[in-house]
């Protein structure tokens, strides 16, 4: 496996500012993540986690600043040009964000087939690559033909999972990875979540209000507050919510 010095860069948000219309959601904000590291954003329900998250991942372009993952635009006109200079993101969103229109595994072939060029891959190999992604997260054989509104809640999660997990990313985002799932999903989400916090080719970033996972991940924590990101252990002084609290 290959390593990385943590002095590396992973994540450099610098100045960012975003918004919708008249509303502030990031405010003239920096951010740091080393490569090989992986933190924890909170916030209280609408405090703009999952927008931070985009930010960060390139989802979405800040309206001022900047955004680099590995010293590189994150908000790319081109996800392939990313790809190719090793920048592989995975995202898992909060709802799924599944193709409603083609079959499970086609949703997991798809980045692989888009990649296809990069990875190396034949038409063969992508659909055993998905057919692997799918095996890893224990989603049943039975839903790889059906489409995801007939697929249960858990099941749709497993799919967002392995459609993320197929390519084998280097940045991985989790929206809210474990809400409203049963015992059982939620646990292999947080297994393959530790996993990746211990892989040094992996930089992560979670945003979760939920404690079990916060205290099963360990590591390294921060909250949005009033469009600013503080580490969780200063922003107690600014009336924080309950849940914000310091890393073990």
């Amino acid at each position: 496996m290959t390593t990385y010095e943590t002095s590396e860069p992973g994540i450099a948000m610098v100045g960012v500012s975003f918004g919708y219309g008249d509303v502030s959601v990031v405010n003239d904000t920096d951010f740091e993540l080393a490569r090989g590291d992986s933190a924890v954003i909170t916030g209280r329900n609408g405090s703009g986690k999952s927008t931070f998250l985009y930010l960060c991942a390139g989802l979405v372009a800040p309206q001022h600043g900047s955004v680099l993952l590995s010293g590189h635009r994150a908000d790319a006109k081109h996800p392939s040009d990313l790809f190719r200079l090793g920048v592989r993101r995975g995202f898992v969103f909060q709802e799924g964000g599944l193709l409603s229109n083609v079959s499970a595994l086609a949703n997991v072939e798809l980045p692989l087939s888009y990649h296809a060029d990069a990875l190396r891959l034949t038409p063969d190999e992508v659909h055993r690559e998905a057919v692997a992604a799918l095996e890893r997260v224990h989603f049943d054989p039975g839903d790889f033909d059906a489409l995801p509104a007939h697929i249960s809640f858990g099941n749709r999660k497993r799919l967002a999972l392995a459609r993320a997990l197929a390519t084998r990313p280097t940045f991985f985002f989790f929206d809210d990875p474990d809400i409203g799932l049963d015992p059982t999903t939620a646990n292999l989400i947080h297994e393959i979540l530790c996993q990746h916090r211990d892989d040094p080719s992996v930089t992560m970033l979670v945003a979760t209000n939920r404690e079990l996972l916060i205290e099963s991940l360990g590591t390294k924590g921060y909250v949005l507050q009033d469009g600013k990101i503080h580490p969780r252990d200063a922003a107690s002084s600014r009336a924080a919510p309950p849940f914000a609290r310091s890393a073990p």
